[in-house]
């Protein structure tokens, strides 16, 4: 049994969150700060307060008045089986009275005739109920699993119409009334009526069916929904205070929904089933390797404390520490690893925020234990991309904050899986992007270095949720028959629903591209850079000469500005180092940078003024000479700044 759907009105920023899917398996939950994570969290538990959403959609003045509580709809997946189950772990079960024509009929017809009226009655309760038994018994033998929708109101309040479902999940037509006759499982595995028999003259007499009036707390789908909203375990974003409890119930190995009997559960368990205890232990150590072992001790008649052992050595208990001194993720994950192994039924585990109470090796350790126990549905809220990319969940719920409003929208996760194959082309990681109001794409490491300081300090854009991230190989994306797998990745990340930011935009180098080909190409959403490459904006004497001088601590006479310029002069008088394809004749001084490749020049003038001692590299000297223009000279850099600044005007 898990929860399949869920949709919650008007409950803090939720006014209509829109319909959201779970799934067996690891749910994610992601958001931004506010937007909503730990609400989500806190009605999923199904035990919640009326607290109605506060906005001027709800308010429009300050004399208005809220109208209408917190509410939930949710759609409970059961299992055939799992309820089968469920009823014959009951020794006797009330199932609720049907209502059929023939009830109504024989309660008009013979009320001229009191007796046979009675007979007649009596006769068609009797059928009456043995004809809901009947359906009762079609509906667990069909295979099917069950979905079943309920309304649920602070503390766990169902209106009638949920209250109805919970009766027999709408297997029969029913009178909603608190009558219920008691059932059993028979020797043929069959649901049978519970008769009242006796002996008469040796005679067995069977009477009618004796019904009894309850409440519908007591109905076996009452009774279901019950069980499973004590199986649901939040775990919240923060420190457990667990490690020392009173010892109260020495039988009882259920943990708590606050975890408050941690200490108790795990000491019975460490006497009573040490195969399991020792198990726990095991799985504390994977996921905290410098925990060797924990340990529970009675330190008088009434409490327990949890001991933590970060020695091999188990013979020093003077080394151990008490729990409630440990950092605050291990009682998280000792109460959470408990349930894991210890539960014999299928739970719902809701974990808020572990990367806030784990470091990350932890954190994708625990999850990886988690994938331990498929048996489990898990819903955790995060904001961490390494999380998403090691759980590798069957839903993804995305949660946004607009407008005093949450809304939230499903993830299709094999969507998620082809944006992480066009994230490898692109030679990024999840946790590159994710987060991002919107991305640059560029060239290399050197322009992903470079292009924010020129913007945020030349061109003065505050990068605000904005990245610059470079591809892998624009070479293999541009170029050949792979060409149309840049328009590819630019519609797919930027359209549905995904993780990715809503706007992107593509600025490459046009080294070595046709004219046609950039036409092409810049339909398709993708920007050029006036200059062949970043290395041609680069091309400043002075910048040079400072660098240089910087790197070549070795050089007896620094290398000046003059002599810069002249090597710079004598490349442009030669018409040396063009680009490919580009003839003498059809440069001119002035578009010389246009025709030159800058990062060849870069490579001479560092190997020719320092007697070949100096090797130019692109993502180091670069970046030199771009903090040194930027500080001293930013109006060299002015033109590709507004290159830059227009491009992330076009792709916002």
């Amino acid at each position: 049994m898990f929860i399949k759907k869920l949709q919650v009105f008007n409950y803090k920023s939720y006014l209509n969150s829109g319909l959201m899917e779970f799934s067996p398996g690891i749910n994610i939950i992601v958001g931004r700060n506010n937007a909503g994570k730990t609400s989500l969290l806190e009605v999923l538990t199904l035990n919640f307060e009326n607290h109605p959403h506060r906005s001027l959609k709800t308010l429009p003045n300050k004399l208005s008045s809220i109208q209408g509580e917190s509410k939930i709809e949710i759609t409970l997946h059961i299992e055939k089986e799992e309820l089968r189950s469920f009823i014959k772990s009951l020794s006797l079960i009330g199932i609720p009275r049907a209502a059929t024509e023939n009830y109504y009929f024989f309660a008009n017809k013979y009320e001229d005739d009191p007796d046979a009226y009675h007979d007649q009655y009596m006769s068609a309760i009797d059928e009456s109920v043995r004809y809901a038994v009947r359906k009762f018994n079609d509906f667990l033998e069909n295979p099917d699993f069950i979905q079943t929708s309920l309304s649920l109101q602070p503390n766990i309040k169902m209106n009638n119409r949920s209250l109805i479902k919970l009766l027999n999940f709408e297997s029969y037509k029913q009178a909603f009334e608190k009558v219920f006759y008691k059932i059993k499982y028979d020797d043929s595995d069959q649901i049978v009526i519970e008769e009242t028999t006796y002996s008469d003259d040796d005679c067995i007499v069977q009477e009618p069916f004796v019904n009894y009036g309850g409440k519908i707390q007591q109905s076996i789908g009452y009774k279901l929904f019950d069980k499973f909203q004590n199986r649901i375990y939040r775990f919240q974003a923060e420190r457990l205070n667990i490690g020392i409890c009173k010892c109260e119930n020495k039988a009882d190995i259920n943990l708590k929904s606050n975890a408050y009997n941690l200490a108790e559960v795990l000491f019975i368990l460490q006497g009573k089933i040490p195969g399991i205890f020792a198990h726990i232990n095991k799985l504390v150590s994977d996921v905290l390797p410098e925990i060797k072992w924990i340990s529970v001790v009675m330190r008088d008649d009434t409490n327990l404390e949890i001991l933590v052992w970060n020695t091999d050595n188990l013979h020093r208990n003077d080394l151990s520490l008490p729990l409630s001194s440990c950092g605050s993720g291990v009682s998280q994950v000792l109460a959470i690893l408990y349930i894991l192994v210890s539960s014999e039924e299928p739970r719902t585990l809701i974990i808020d925020e572990p990367q806030s109470f784990l470091h990350p090796g932890a954190t994708k350790k625990l999850i990886e234990t988690l994938k331990q126990f498929p048996q489990h549905q898990y819903i955790i809220a995060t904001h961490s991309p390494e999380i998403i990319a090691s759980a590798n969940p069957s839903n993804i719920v995305k949660l946004q904050y607009q407008d005093c409003e949450t809304t939230a929208s499903v993830i299709n996760t094999k969507g998620i899986k082809s944006q992480n194959e066009i994230l490898a082309e692109l030679g990024v990681r999840l946790s590159d992007v994710f987060g991002a109001d919107s991305i640059l794409w560029v060239e290399g490491q050197t322009e992903e270095k470079c292009f924010p300081i020129i913007l945020e300090k030349v061109a003065t854009i505050t990068l605000m949720g904005i990245k610059i991230l470079s591809v892998n190989s624009t070479d293999a994306l541009l170029d050949g028959k792979r060409s149309d797998l840049v328009f590819d990745i630019y519609k797919k990340l930027t359209t549905g629903a995904t993780l990715f930011p809503p706007a992107i935009g593509f600025i490459f180098d046009r080294e070595s591209k046709t004219e046609t080909k950039i036409k092409e190409l810049e339909k398709r959403g993708v920007t050029f850079l006036r200059l062949p490459m970043y290395e041609n904006y680069l091309l400043d004497p002075e910048a040079i000469s400072v660098t240089i001088n910087q790197e070549a601590t070795w050089l007896e006479i620094h290398i000046s500005i003059t002599q810069v310029q002249e090597y710079l002069d004598k490349i442009k008088q030669e018409k040396s180092y063009l680009l490919q394809g580009v003839k003498r004749e059809e440069v001119s001084d002035n578009d010389w940078l246009s025709k030159i490749h800058g990062a060849k020049i870069l490579e001479s003038i560092f190997k020719e003024l320092c007697d070949n001692k100096l090797e130019f590299r692109k993502t180091k000297h670069s970046y030199k000479l771009t903090e040194w223009l930027v500080e001293n000279k930013p109006d060299f850099l002015s033109d590709l700044a507004e290159e830059l600044g227009n491009t992330l005007n076009k792709s916002q």
